[in-house]
């Protein structure tokens, strides 16, 4: 059986880093540090992700990297005919309202996690979440309920 858990883009590293607050022991902790490990490679391939849809309105140089303003804190630089008329330090409206909707989608994706082969571990995790004996609240909580959520529905498909 594949088991697998969902998330967007955009929660990938909120979710990892107040995961790794959370006080946990055992094979709870093994989970969670393998769900983190998870959240850290999605995070990689949305990255790279990033920097594809970044060329197409940026210059590179020969390498294929992308190209930044000297003295310009790492500014990338608009291809020509992408730059604002007025100021081609910048993108053209069109080309920065397209930019910023390629952006949105990339984020708003969803990262599938197969944790299959570490499932025991998964559920001690589930386990431990549900019982879960400190308060929470704001960010932790939410991330939480995101984390919880996503495993109870990945293991009540597995229970059917």
């Amino acid at each position: 059986m594949k088991t697998t858990i969902e998330f967007k883009n955009s929660e990938l590293a909120g979710l990892a880093n107040v995961l790794g607050g959370f006080k946990l022991k055992g094979k709870a902790s093994l989970g969670r540090t393998v769900l983190i490990r998870k959240f850290a490679k999605k995070q990689e391939e949305v990255s790279d992700d990033l920097v594809d849809i970044q060329k197409k309105y940026f210059e590179t140089d020969k390498e294929g990297k992308l190209r930044v303003f000297d003295g310009g804190e790492g500014k990338l630089i608009p291809k020509s005919e992408l730059a604002d008329k007025n100021d081609p330090k910048k993108l053209g409206p069109k080309a920065a309202k397209e930019l910023d909707n390629d952006i949105k989608d990339l984020n708003n994706e969803v990262s599938i996690i197969d944790f299959s082969e570490y499932s025991p571990r998964f559920k001690a995790l589930k386990v431990s979440l549900e019982d879960y004996p400190y308060e929470l609240e704001s960010d932790s909580a939410i991330a939480y309920e995101r984390v919880y959520d996503q495993l109870e529905q990945a293991f009540s498909k597995g229970d059917k």
